[in-house]
């Protein structure tokens, strides 16, 4: 992996003329806050630096540690992304100050909200809790605020920085023309080229960073691979891939939209958004980039995927700005085109971008590498769904033109497909050996759980190749080489495996030492509804894996009873969670997943099935399932459809409308891919009490089929949040 050469620490950090004493005399008892704001694209060191010093960092210079112990604690405004259409997301530069100053715990808060400096001043300054606020600021952003109406109020107190070239004076602040409420501090070093805009290009080219970057934040541009602007031969693709993704994210949007707005109100927007045009940054001015009615967007090479998707929600809401529909379709299209996994951004639109990959030891285990063809097993027919969709959101269309258009070139081959059921590491190692030295990470819209895609290119000669990792299971194989086979791309592929198992997680040392009883529960599915409403009612968790599936360990100070909760899976890697906390000692379950309707239920409807049948006719009961006893309780809160049987397939590619028909006259009600495990793991430990409820997320044989789930996410939340504030009690009631 590439690695900046971080080294050094501010030099030259000269006070001023107060002591810090004489400064914050007058405020030593009073509730004191620190405020600043900055773009942070991405925030340098000198920033980093003023921030510590705020929060009393004595190793920025000695004098900071009086300041840290006046500061109740430090506000840190992330400007808006569109005031100078940054490179990365507000989300993202918030992560790079949040991990920087992590150590100062709840001491800082760091703010994304809209609005300018001078508003989000004043919205401080109205806080009756806070009797003096501390603004810090560089000398240059001083200059240009100072004479704004709110820097005028008594209870604002300014801590102004002077950032100087090594060898060059300080910039010209006369500690004696400075206001009472000025107060000028400390002089901080700032080497040539260690603005944002110029270390974007340094991080851009993979030049040092030494010293003007501070590791925590180095570590985020690494792991999110920020500022890396595509090769040119691939800059064609990568505007492409954005047009692809502007294309379906509008089309989930206005699928949602009339459930939130109604039918007429959703019509006016929707044909705006077809209207938007696609410009390159060097088609447009200062000007029209300000343009609240402009229509279009822009296109920069070098942002960031959560960065096109800040973009994608502001072009689709702006004739809204600062009404109610706003405020309402907001969260709605946030969550169509990003989310947040661990911590960081994880992307639901197209975009391609540069990864630095840790170079492994070099394994002695031989790999089996064979030929074979990409084969899908499903059997052929029609859809009830758009399947040409489905297969697009997974493998995009863009990217299928693009390998279409290199085969006659030779560039790359239609054999020259890798199928790894390794990590990209260790497929790394695979490919640099044949000068595959640089990788890029394909994102997609859908499907990235159980599968990586990779663009691995051979600088020279210059030939591209297609690396698949991270598959595992017999499920997730068979629905990638459907994938695949459906995009009309390659005929035949190298299957690379190792004998290692790729781990579905690994657990971390509480992981590992971890004992549960029959007391305790696993609460499997949608995770994240689970967890809001734990932490909510002041619950602690404690991760329990270092890599792979998010699971963590819940406890309560006053509750005896541990929850394990686990994010959802697919198909048959249900058994390995199962098998994992069965043998810590868990005999409790709930699972919460998701299905596809058979018969006419709408999205939304939960279903307890009783029964699970494959598209083999394997049957197998679940007649145990303690939903059943919730049956007349529940329907209090959500449509409920009880002892139903569900149909089982590996891959929505075997959803064909001659087998969903037919399980329809079998009274098959609906049909999942991992309830078909849970039963048969229930079955096979008579011990296990487990309840199992699906919510319908889409009508496989109706008008809303898995291809427009996303655009019924809404329906599918409000459902589960029903669902989980209803069981949680009844996990914890005493037995």
């Amino acid at each position: 992996m590439r690695r900046f050469e971080l080294f050094g620490r501010f030099s030259s950090l000269i006070f001023a003329f107060l002591s810090v004493a004489v400064l914050f005399a007058p405020m030593a008892m009073a509730a004191t806050v620190g405020f600043y704001a900055g773009t942070f694209d991405p925030p340098t060191q000198a920033e980093i630096g003023m921030l510590r010093c705020a929060l009393g960092d004595a190793s920025v210079r000695k004098e900071c540690a009086g300041i840290g112990k006046t500061i109740a604690r430090l506000v840190v405004s992330v400007n808006e992304s569109s005031d100078e259409d940054t490179l990365a997301s507000a989300r993202e530069r918030a992560l790079m100050v949040k991990k920087a100053l992590q150590k100062y715990g709840n001491r800082v808060e760091v703010v994304t909200a809209p609005g300018s400096r001078e508003e989000k001043t004043r919205a401080l300054l109205e806080n009756k809790n806070i009797e003096r606020l501390v603004q810090f600021i560089d000398s240059d952003s001083y200059q240009a605020v100072k004479s704004s109406p709110v820097s005028q109020d008594p209870r604002l107190l300014w801590m102004v920085f002077s950032l100087k070239q090594p060898g060059s004076p300080a910039p010209a602040l006369d500690p004696r023309t400075l206001p009472v409420n000025v107060k000028l501090f400390v002089e901080i070093e700032q080497p040539p080229g260690s603005s944002a805009s110029a270390l974007q290009k340094v991080i851009q080219s993979g030049g040092a960073t030494a010293g003007l970057i501070d590791p925590a934040v180095e570590a985020v541009i690494e792991r999110l691979s920020l500022y890396q602007e595509v090769s040119e031969d691939l800059a064609k693709l990568q505007k492409s891939l954005f047009e692809e993704s502007w294309r379906g994210f509008s089309k989930d949007l206005k699928s949602a939209c009339p459930s939130t707005l109604g039918q007429q109100a959703c019509a006016g927007l929707a044909s705006k958004w077809e209207t938007v045009s696609i410009r390159d940054e060097d088609q447009i001015g200062a000007m029209d980039r300000k343009d609240a009615s402009a229509n279009f967007l822009v296109y920069k090479r070098a942002q960031s995927e959560d960065r096109w998707a800040e973009k994608f929600t502001d072009a689709a809401l702006r004739s809204l700005q600062g009404s109610a529909s706003y405020e309402k379709l907001k969260p709605i299209a946030e969550d169509m085109s990003a989310n947040v996994y661990q911590g960081y951004p994880e992307g639901k639109l197209f975009h391609l971008r540069k990864v630095f990959v840790q170079k492994q030891r070099p394994s002695r285990e031989p790999l089996k590498v064979s030929q074979k063809p990409v084969a899908c097993s499903a059997p052929p027919g029609k859809y009830n769904m758009n399947i040409v969709q489905y297969t697009a959101d997974r493998f995009p269309e863009a990217f299928a033109v693009f390998l279409k258009e290199q085969f006659p070139t030779r560039s790359i081959l239609p054999t020259d497909l890798y199928a790894h059921n390794q990590t990209v590491e260790d497929a790394y190692e695979f490919h640099r050996r044949d000068g595959y030295s640089i990788f890029y990470f394909l994102q997609t819209r859908r499907g990235q759980l159980h599968r990586n895609i990779y663009l691995a290119v051979r600088p020279n000669p210059h030939n591209y190749r297609v690396v698949f990792t991270n598959l595992r299971g017999l499920d997730q194989e068979a629905d990638v080489y459907c994938q695949i086979s459906h995009s009309g791309t390659f005929s035949s592929m190298r299957s690379v495996h190792s004998k290692r198992e790729l781990p579905l997680f690994v657990f971390n040392p509480g992981g590992i030492s971890l004992k549960l009883n029959d007391k305790d529960w696993l609460l499997f599915g949608f995770k994240g509804k689970w967890e809001k409403v734990l932490l909510e009612q002041n619950w602690q968790r404690r991760p329990l894996v270092k890599e792979g599936l998010d699971i963590d360990l819940f406890t309560h100070p006053t509750i005896k009873r541990k929850l394990v909760i686990a994010r959802n899976v697919y198909g048959d890697d249900a058994n390995i969670i199962m098998e994992t906390f069965y043998k810590k000692g868990v005999r409790q379950v709930v699972y919460l997943g998701t299905a596809g309707a058979i018969a006419d239920y709408k999205v939304g409807d939960v279903v307890t099935p009783n029964e699970f049948i494959d598209n083999h006719n394997v049957s197998v009961p679940f007649q145990k399932n303690l939903a059943h006893a919730y049956r007349t309780e529940l329907s209090n809160q959500v449509t409920v459809h009880d002892s139903t049987k569900h149909g089982r397939v590996p891959t929505i590619y075997h959803e064909t409308l001659a087998l969903l028909l037919d399980w329809k006259a079998k009274s098959i009600a609906a049909m999942d891919v991992e309830g078909f495990y849970l039963a048969k793991f229930a079955r096979n430990h008579k011990d296990l009490k487990m309840a199992a409820l699906f919510v319908i997320s889409d009508q496989t044989l109706g008008g809303s089929t898995i291809d427009e789930s996303e655009a019924r996410l809404n329906l599918i939340d409000e459902s589960v949040y029903k669902l989980v504030s209803f069981l949680l009690p009844k996990v914890l009631a005493p037995k």
